[in-house]
């Protein structure tokens, strides 16, 4: 098991003592929807990371395994035990991570996939848990450089994990600056800037564990205290679908590519920097920017008990994935790819409500009523525990959906 999978426990606490905070002294951090949202995208890449294969020990380990008599003649003897060797790894880690992170910035086929981490409008430690399904396999590319000292596979698999653990506690907002802090490492204060808007803060501070390459680089930018900042994308997700937000930039550069008349532009616009549309395919289908002046998050309005509804779903769905990410290499192929799929639709769906999507009341009856069907083939005591939960669940949705009174949908201001 993984170490940011043993983390989750962790994560998932801390989530709950802000949240906690947050009610008791009004900061106004959370939004249920937002932050089901995010943790929604954040399952489904662990999910999704149970039935896809990473492609960077592939091609790691037998380019290592090549160059070990290599690594043999200059005396490259890395050990896991040695706390030093650790720290090496995790800054030699950190560095290919802003390279990586940067490019995910600044090239369009990355962003599609990074765009996720940012499209909360929202900041706290629910976002931290918003991450993509995976997009393009070419990341990789940017952590082979780590071969030239000889850093074993196992040392860039743990130093990894560290490096994205780390990252966990700078998604806060509450968390003040620390002046020395601010100097080498990332802090939330550095990283507020990364997930802004605000013109100014757009495209800074790479780093993930030390923020001394933005320093080198040319990407650092304080926080300032006259500019404060707006959390989200220029061009908003407005959804708290998980499937639609990490697809929101693959459409857009299909849709561009297909409306282009130009083959030069259809073939490179994906390469090219991020927020590059040919000028025809623009003028086809024009997508404003966020107006900062008059930022207003994605709000729509639903009942208190269709809240709580998404809100009992998706902890259903929470309290689910936990046990499959556990025990996923005891199962069998079909039975981890079934278990994949009817959560990961329970978590679109659960967003689509969230969203008030027209058409969500019916598409929570078809999934229930799929899953009642599929319980009588569950053996043992999960059998009758699946059909009592698919029967509350419609029996619930639908007077909540059909019965109670219509609500408006609404986008509420800041």
């Amino acid at each position: 098991m993984s170490l940011v999978t043993l983390a989750i426990p962790f994560f998932l606490l801390a989530v709950l003592v802000e949240l906690a905070l947050d009610r008791k002294f009004g900061w106004g951090l959370y939004r249920l929807n937002d932050a089901i949202g995010s943790l929604s995208t954040g399952i489904l890449s662990r999910l999704a990371g149970l039935v896809r294969k990473g492609l960077l020990l592939l091609i790691y380990i037998p380019l290592y395994e090549l160059l070990t008599p290599y690594y043999q003649a200059v005396g490259f003897n890395w050990s896991l035990d040695s706390v030093w060797h650790l720290l090496l790894a995790v800054v030699a880690y950190d560095f290919c991570y802003y390279w990586k992170h940067r490019m995910a910035h600044e090239i369009n086929i990355f962003w599609a996939d990074h765009l996720v981490h940012h499209q909360s409008e929202d900041y706290n430690l629910t976002t931290a848990l918003r991450q993509p399904c995976g997009g393009l396999p070419i990341g990789w590319i940017f952590y082979i450089p780590l071969l030239l000292i000889g850093l074993p596979a196992e040392l860039l698999v743990t130093a990894g994990a560290i490096d994205l653990i780390y990252q966990f506690w700078v998604h806060t907002q509450k968390f003040p600056k620390v002046r020395w802090m601010e100097w080498i490492f990332v802090t939330p204060s550095n990283h507020r800037v990364h997930h802004a808007q605000n013109r100014i803060y757009v495209d800074k501070n790479y780093g993930g564990v030390f923020i001394i390459w933005d320093r080198l680089f040319g990407s650092y930018q304080e926080e300032l205290q006259q500019e404060p900042c707006i959390y989200g994308v220029r061009k908003p997700l407005n959804s708290f679908d998980p499937l639609a937000a990490n697809l929101q930039h693959y459409k857009r550069m299909a849709l561009d590519a297909w409306h282009t008349r130009s083959w030069w532009d259809k073939l490179t616009l994906w390469f090219r920097r991020t927020g590059y549309r040919p000028a025809d395919a623009e003028a086809a289908m024009p997508v404003a920017s966020t107006d900062l002046e008059h930022f207003r998050r994605f709000d729509p309005v639903l009942s208190r008990g269709q809240r709580y509804y998404a809100l009992a779903q998706h902890l259903c769905f929470s309290a689910a994935t936990l046990p499959l990410l556990w025990y996923a290499q005891q199962l069998r192929l079909s039975q981890l790819w079934l278990g994949v799929a009817l959560l990961a639709l329970g978590l679109i769906v659960n967003g689509r409500i969230l969203d008030r999507y027209p058409t969500a009341r019916y598409w929570e009856l078809a999934r229930l009523g799929l899953l009642l069907t599929l319980s009588v083939l569950l053996p043992g005591p999960l059998a009758p525990a699946i059909a009592g939960y698919s029967l509350i669940s419609a029996l619930t949705w639908w007077r909540l959906a059909f019965v109670g009174k219509a609500d408006r949908v609404a986008l509420v201001s800041d």
